[in-house]
Protein backbone atom coordinates (compact mmCIF):
# COMPACT_ATOMS: atom_id res chain seq x y z
CA UNK A 1 0.00 0.00 0.00
CA UNK A 2 1.38 3.59 -0.75
CA UNK A 3 0.69 6.43 1.79
CA UNK A 4 -2.78 7.45 0.40
CA UNK A 5 -3.82 3.99 0.76
CA UNK A 6 -2.58 3.05 4.13
CA UNK A 7 -4.93 1.79 6.97
CA UNK A 8 -6.68 4.65 8.98
CA UNK A 9 -9.10 4.73 11.95
CA UNK A 10 -12.17 6.71 12.44
CA UNK A 11 -9.63 8.75 14.51
CA UNK A 12 -7.94 10.04 11.93
CA UNK A 13 -8.71 12.36 9.13
CA UNK A 14 -9.92 10.35 6.27
CA UNK A 15 -9.46 11.28 2.57
CA UNK A 16 -10.11 9.62 -0.87
CA UNK A 17 -8.29 6.80 -1.53
CA UNK A 18 -7.48 5.76 1.82
CA UNK A 19 -8.60 2.60 3.33
CA UNK A 20 -10.54 3.04 6.66
CA UNK A 21 -11.31 0.23 9.06
CA UNK A 22 -12.74 0.36 12.66
CA UNK A 23 -13.57 -2.15 15.83
CA UNK A 24 -17.25 -3.31 15.97
CA UNK A 25 -16.42 -5.29 19.26
CA UNK A 26 -17.91 -2.57 21.30
CA UNK A 27 -21.81 -2.46 19.31
CA UNK A 28 -24.04 -5.19 20.94
CA UNK A 29 -24.56 -7.84 18.07
CA UNK A 30 -22.94 -6.06 15.37
CA UNK A 31 -19.91 -8.27 15.38
CA UNK A 32 -22.35 -11.04 15.23
CA UNK A 33 -24.45 -9.89 12.67
CA UNK A 34 -21.11 -9.16 10.36
CA UNK A 35 -19.77 -12.68 10.89
CA UNK A 36 -23.07 -14.27 9.74
CA UNK A 37 -23.01 -11.86 6.83
CA UNK A 38 -19.45 -13.12 5.67
CA UNK A 39 -20.28 -16.85 5.64
CA UNK A 40 -23.17 -16.27 3.58
CA UNK A 41 -23.06 -12.49 1.83
CA UNK A 42 -25.40 -13.49 -1.32
CA UNK A 43 -28.18 -15.07 1.22
CA UNK A 44 -28.03 -12.03 3.91
CA UNK A 45 -30.47 -9.85 1.84
CA UNK A 46 -29.46 -6.68 2.45
CA UNK A 47 -31.64 -3.87 3.29
CA UNK A 48 -31.98 -1.25 1.16
CA UNK A 49 -30.31 2.01 2.88
CA UNK A 50 -32.83 5.03 3.67
CA UNK A 51 -31.25 8.36 2.86
CA UNK A 52 -30.83 10.98 5.35
CA UNK A 53 -28.89 14.09 6.12
CA UNK A 54 -26.71 15.21 9.21
CA UNK A 55 -25.71 18.85 9.99
CA UNK A 56 -22.70 20.07 12.18
CA UNK A 57 -24.04 23.45 13.00
CA UNK A 58 -20.93 25.44 13.49
CA UNK A 59 -20.23 28.25 15.61
CA UNK A 60 -16.67 30.63 17.54
CA UNK A 61 -15.97 28.92 21.11
CA UNK A 62 -17.06 30.24 23.68
CA UNK A 63 -15.70 30.61 27.23
CA UNK A 64 -18.73 28.64 29.21
CA UNK A 65 -20.38 25.34 27.72
CA UNK A 66 -23.12 23.17 28.92
CA UNK A 67 -21.57 19.93 28.75
CA UNK A 68 -22.55 16.18 28.27
CA UNK A 69 -21.35 15.23 31.67
CA UNK A 70 -23.07 12.78 33.30
CA UNK A 71 -22.27 8.90 32.21
CA UNK A 72 -24.47 7.04 30.22
CA UNK A 73 -27.15 6.42 30.36
CA UNK A 74 -28.88 9.09 32.04
CA UNK A 75 -27.56 11.77 34.35
CA UNK A 76 -28.55 15.50 34.41
CA UNK A 77 -25.38 17.94 32.38
CA UNK A 78 -23.74 20.41 34.22
CA UNK A 79 -22.46 23.92 34.10
CA UNK A 80 -18.69 24.10 33.90
CA UNK A 81 -16.29 27.39 32.74
CA UNK A 82 -13.41 26.43 30.79
CA UNK A 83 -11.02 28.35 28.13
CA UNK A 84 -12.83 28.67 25.22
CA UNK A 85 -12.32 26.37 21.87
CA UNK A 86 -11.88 28.23 18.46
CA UNK A 87 -14.95 25.77 17.20
CA UNK A 88 -18.16 24.75 18.55
CA UNK A 89 -20.19 22.28 17.30
CA UNK A 90 -23.82 21.67 18.26
CA UNK A 91 -25.10 18.25 19.40
CA UNK A 92 -27.97 15.77 20.61
CA UNK A 93 -27.81 13.19 22.79
CA UNK A 94 -30.71 10.74 21.40
CA UNK A 95 -33.76 9.62 23.86
CA UNK A 96 -32.45 6.10 25.75
CA UNK A 97 -36.25 4.52 23.33
CA UNK A 98 -35.09 5.39 19.58
CA UNK A 99 -34.42 2.54 17.62
CA UNK A 100 -31.11 4.04 16.22
CA UNK A 101 -28.26 4.46 18.16
CA UNK A 102 -29.99 5.00 21.40
CA UNK A 103 -28.33 7.13 23.53
CA UNK A 104 -25.57 8.27 21.58
CA UNK A 105 -24.44 12.19 20.82
CA UNK A 106 -25.05 13.66 17.25
CA UNK A 107 -25.52 15.92 15.25
CA UNK A 108 -28.94 17.50 14.30
CA UNK A 109 -30.40 15.37 11.35
CA UNK A 110 -32.24 12.20 10.09
CA UNK A 111 -33.84 10.10 7.12
CA UNK A 112 -35.53 11.71 4.23
CA UNK A 113 -39.00 12.37 3.94
CA UNK A 114 -40.97 11.89 1.14
CA UNK A 115 -41.97 15.40 0.71
CA UNK A 116 -38.81 16.58 0.63
CA UNK A 117 -38.64 15.41 -3.03
CA UNK A 118 -42.01 16.27 -3.96
CA UNK A 119 -43.57 19.63 -4.66
CA UNK A 120 -41.45 22.82 -5.15
CA UNK A 121 -39.24 24.47 -2.74
CA UNK A 122 -38.07 27.86 -2.76
CA UNK A 123 -33.96 27.59 -3.29
CA UNK A 124 -31.32 29.88 -3.70
CA UNK A 125 -27.37 29.21 -4.14
CA UNK A 126 -25.87 26.46 -5.72
CA UNK A 127 -28.75 24.42 -7.83
CA UNK A 128 -29.38 20.52 -7.13
CA UNK A 129 -27.30 19.93 -10.29
CA UNK A 130 -24.74 21.62 -8.77
CA UNK A 131 -24.62 20.13 -5.73
CA UNK A 132 -25.06 16.67 -7.82
CA UNK A 133 -21.83 16.67 -8.98
CA UNK A 134 -20.13 17.23 -5.55
CA UNK A 135 -22.66 14.97 -3.93
CA UNK A 136 -22.28 11.61 -6.57
CA UNK A 137 -26.42 11.30 -6.94
CA UNK A 138 -28.78 12.27 -9.52
CA UNK A 139 -29.99 16.01 -9.20
CA UNK A 140 -33.74 15.10 -7.71
CA UNK A 141 -32.07 13.06 -5.32
CA UNK A 142 -29.19 16.22 -4.43
CA UNK A 143 -32.27 18.76 -4.54
CA UNK A 144 -34.20 16.11 -1.68
CA UNK A 145 -31.19 15.97 0.26
CA UNK A 146 -30.74 19.43 0.45
CA UNK A 147 -34.10 20.25 2.01
CA UNK A 148 -34.07 17.17 4.15
CA UNK A 149 -30.97 18.75 5.89
CA UNK A 150 -32.42 21.79 5.84
CA UNK A 151 -35.46 20.67 7.44
CA UNK A 152 -34.01 18.34 9.97
CA UNK A 153 -31.49 21.23 11.46
CA UNK A 154 -34.54 23.25 11.86
CA UNK A 155 -36.86 20.80 13.61
CA UNK A 156 -34.28 19.52 15.89
CA UNK A 157 -32.46 22.46 16.25
CA UNK A 158 -34.77 25.69 15.36
CA UNK A 159 -32.15 27.23 12.78
CA UNK A 160 -33.29 28.13 9.80
CA UNK A 161 -30.75 28.16 6.69
CA UNK A 162 -33.19 30.43 4.90
CA UNK A 163 -33.64 34.23 3.69
CA UNK A 164 -36.03 36.45 2.02
CA UNK A 165 -35.74 36.54 -1.62
CA UNK A 166 -33.32 39.54 -1.46
CA UNK A 167 -31.34 37.70 0.85
CA UNK A 168 -32.94 39.29 4.21
CA UNK A 169 -32.24 36.57 7.31
CA UNK A 170 -35.50 35.87 8.54
CA UNK A 171 -35.27 37.41 12.25
CA UNK A 172 -39.25 36.89 12.85
CA UNK A 173 -38.71 34.11 15.65
CA UNK A 174 -42.81 35.25 16.94
CA UNK A 175 -41.31 34.96 20.34
CA UNK A 176 -40.77 31.79 20.57
CA UNK A 177 -38.35 30.15 18.31
CA UNK A 178 -40.66 29.54 15.08
CA UNK A 179 -41.98 26.43 17.82
CA UNK A 180 -45.47 26.37 16.15
CA UNK A 181 -44.16 26.28 12.74
CA UNK A 182 -41.18 23.45 13.69
CA UNK A 183 -44.11 21.43 15.40
CA UNK A 184 -46.24 21.73 12.14
CA UNK A 185 -42.99 20.72 10.19
CA UNK A 186 -41.58 18.13 12.73
CA UNK A 187 -45.75 16.40 12.66
CA UNK A 188 -45.48 16.68 8.61
CA UNK A 189 -48.80 18.58 8.79
CA UNK A 190 -46.78 21.06 6.21
CA UNK A 191 -43.93 19.91 4.35
CA UNK A 192 -41.12 22.01 4.54
CA UNK A 193 -41.21 23.59 1.00
CA UNK A 194 -44.50 24.64 1.98
CA UNK A 195 -43.16 26.32 5.01
CA UNK A 196 -40.98 28.15 3.31
CA UNK A 197 -43.21 30.33 1.06
CA UNK A 198 -45.86 30.44 3.73
CA UNK A 199 -43.14 33.15 4.95
CA UNK A 200 -41.91 33.97 1.41
CA UNK A 201 -38.24 32.22 2.22
CA UNK A 202 -35.93 30.37 0.24
CA UNK A 203 -33.64 28.09 1.59
CA UNK A 204 -29.87 28.72 1.17
CA UNK A 205 -28.43 25.88 -0.10
CA UNK A 206 -25.24 28.25 0.16
CA UNK A 207 -24.86 27.76 3.42
CA UNK A 208 -24.31 24.42 3.51
CA UNK A 209 -20.92 22.66 2.75
CA UNK A 210 -20.46 19.10 2.33
CA UNK A 211 -18.79 16.87 5.01
CA UNK A 212 -19.00 13.14 4.05
CA UNK A 213 -20.90 11.02 2.98
CA UNK A 214 -21.85 7.49 5.10
CA UNK A 215 -23.55 4.31 4.35
CA UNK A 216 -24.59 2.00 7.00
CA UNK A 217 -22.63 -1.64 6.87
CA UNK A 218 -24.92 -4.37 4.51
CA UNK A 219 -24.86 -6.41 7.42
CA UNK A 220 -27.32 -4.32 9.61
CA UNK A 221 -30.97 -4.80 9.95
CA UNK A 222 -31.73 -0.73 9.78
CA UNK A 223 -29.04 1.43 7.24
CA UNK A 224 -29.27 4.46 6.40
CA UNK A 225 -26.72 6.59 3.37
CA UNK A 226 -26.38 9.76 5.16
CA UNK A 227 -25.07 13.05 3.79
CA UNK A 228 -22.86 14.93 6.77
CA UNK A 229 -22.82 19.05 6.14
CA UNK A 230 -21.48 21.76 7.45
CA UNK A 231 -23.83 24.86 8.21
CA UNK A 232 -22.65 28.13 10.17
CA UNK A 233 -24.36 29.42 12.81
CA UNK A 234 -26.27 32.09 11.09
CA UNK A 235 -26.33 35.78 13.05
CA UNK A 236 -29.35 36.30 14.87
CA UNK A 237 -30.16 32.80 15.61
CA UNK A 238 -29.54 30.53 18.35
CA UNK A 239 -30.20 26.69 18.70
CA UNK A 240 -31.96 24.70 21.29
CA UNK A 241 -32.89 21.43 21.79
CA UNK A 242 -36.52 21.46 21.22
CA UNK A 243 -37.18 17.55 19.93
CA UNK A 244 -39.08 14.37 21.23
CA UNK A 245 -35.93 12.40 19.34
CA UNK A 246 -33.39 14.26 22.10
CA UNK A 247 -33.12 14.58 25.51
CA UNK A 248 -30.03 17.06 25.64
CA UNK A 249 -28.34 19.54 24.00
CA UNK A 250 -25.57 21.59 24.03
CA UNK A 251 -22.46 23.09 22.02
CA UNK A 252 -18.97 21.66 22.72
CA UNK A 253 -15.38 21.29 21.07
CA UNK A 254 -15.20 18.57 18.73
CA UNK A 255 -11.99 17.81 20.60
CA UNK A 256 -13.67 18.04 23.83
CA UNK A 257 -16.43 15.77 22.69
CA UNK A 258 -13.71 12.63 21.76
CA UNK A 259 -11.79 13.49 24.76
CA UNK A 260 -15.52 12.87 26.75
CA UNK A 261 -15.91 9.60 25.11
CA UNK A 262 -12.71 8.66 25.27
CA UNK A 263 -13.24 9.26 28.93
CA UNK A 264 -16.75 7.01 28.91
CA UNK A 265 -18.58 10.35 29.36
CA UNK A 266 -20.75 9.97 25.87
CA UNK A 267 -21.78 7.76 23.36
CA UNK A 268 -20.76 8.12 19.82
CA UNK A 269 -20.85 5.93 16.49
CA UNK A 270 -18.18 6.02 14.04
CA UNK A 271 -19.39 8.11 11.10
CA UNK A 272 -19.85 10.67 14.32
CA UNK A 273 -16.30 10.09 15.66
CA UNK A 274 -14.64 10.47 11.87
CA UNK A 275 -16.52 13.90 11.47
CA UNK A 276 -15.49 15.09 14.72
CA UNK A 277 -11.84 14.37 14.23
CA UNK A 278 -11.74 16.15 10.79
CA UNK A 279 -12.59 19.38 12.97
CA UNK A 280 -10.77 18.40 15.79
CA UNK A 281 -7.47 20.88 15.37
CA UNK A 282 -9.50 23.71 12.98
CA UNK A 283 -8.29 27.32 14.62
CA UNK A 284 -11.40 28.92 13.62
CA UNK A 285 -14.52 28.34 11.62
CA UNK A 286 -13.58 29.53 8.47
CA UNK A 287 -10.70 26.68 9.12
CA UNK A 288 -13.38 24.20 9.75
CA UNK A 289 -15.33 25.03 6.51
CA UNK A 290 -12.31 24.68 4.29
CA UNK A 291 -11.78 21.70 5.84
CA UNK A 292 -12.05 19.15 2.29
CA UNK A 293 -14.69 16.24 1.89
CA UNK A 294 -13.83 13.42 3.11
CA UNK A 295 -15.00 11.12 0.50
CA UNK A 296 -18.25 8.74 0.27
CA UNK A 297 -17.40 6.19 3.13
CA UNK A 298 -19.12 2.07 2.70
CA UNK A 299 -17.93 0.19 5.15
CA UNK A 300 -18.56 -3.57 4.94
CA UNK A 301 -17.71 -6.49 7.18
CA UNK A 302 -13.91 -7.56 7.51
CA UNK A 303 -11.80 -10.58 9.19
CA UNK A 304 -8.72 -8.84 10.66
CA UNK A 305 -5.54 -10.85 10.88
CA UNK A 306 -6.42 -11.83 14.51
CA UNK A 307 -9.65 -13.00 13.24
CA UNK A 308 -11.69 -10.07 14.57
CA UNK A 309 -14.55 -8.49 12.51
CA UNK A 310 -14.09 -4.73 11.72
CA UNK A 311 -15.69 -2.82 9.08
CA UNK A 312 -13.45 -1.30 6.44
CA UNK A 313 -13.43 0.13 3.03
CA UNK A 314 -11.60 1.94 0.70
CA UNK A 315 -12.67 5.81 0.66
CA UNK A 316 -14.42 6.90 -2.51
CA UNK A 317 -13.39 10.03 -4.24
Amino acid sequence: MNERTCAQGVREPLAPGCYVEYAVDDQPGVAERARAWLAAPSAAGAVKPRRAATVMLLSAGRPHYRYFASPLPGGAPVEETVPAAPVDVFMLRRASTMAFTPDAVVFPGGGMDERDGIGPVPWAGPSPEAWAAAMGCDAATARAVITAAAREVFEESGILLASTAAGEAPCDERGDHWAAEREAVAGRAVSFGEFLRERRLVLRSDLLRLRSHWVTPESEPKRYDTYFFLARLPEGQHADGRTSEAVEAAWIAPAEALARFDAGLLKLVPPTISNLTALASAQSVDEAWAVPFDGHVRPHPVVRADGDVAMGCVVEP
